[in-house]
């Protein structure tokens, strides 16, 4: 998890997901379960945190992509089981959170199931603890 450390998370107080994507066409990953699995989870984390969702004019926006794919020739080869989480202002569009939970070991099916585990752990990481000056 990377944050910028010039923003004061504790005055940001409502989120809006955006639509994810994926940057894999496996099935397993790219489908609109997962997608509302993924969403569920950050929504429960981040309403954890104090924050409240709403439908517009929210202080943060948070986005996601899932999977890679890499190409191989005339074929696609799964590289990688990725899932990247962005925070972004509403104000600014200024990007001021970015995690990422990657599973290289699995197949698409095993990071499909893996995933919600994986997104816990990511928005747990919100707000970043600050650093003393």
């Amino acid at each position: 998890v990377v944050a910028d450390d010039k923003v004061d998370f504790s005055t940001l107080k409502s989120f809006s997901i955006g639509e994810g994507r994926a940057t894999t066409t496996r099935p397993e990953l790219n489908n609109k379960l997962i997608f509302q699995n993924i969403e569920n989870v950050i929504r429960k984390q981040l309403v954890a945190k104090a924050l409240t969702e709403v439908p517009d004019r929210s202080d943060v926006i948070v986005g996601f992509t899932i999977g890679q794919d890499r190409p191989n020739g005339p074929s696609t080869t799964f590289d990688q089981g990725t899932l990247v989480i962005d925070i972004t202002t509403r104000a600014g569009n200024s990007l001021i959170w970015h995690g990422v939970y990657t599973d290289d070991k699995s197949s698409p099916a095993k990071v499909a199931e893996k995933l919600p585990r994986g997104v816990e752990k990511l928005p747990g990481e919100y707000p970043p603890k600050q650093k003393k000056k």
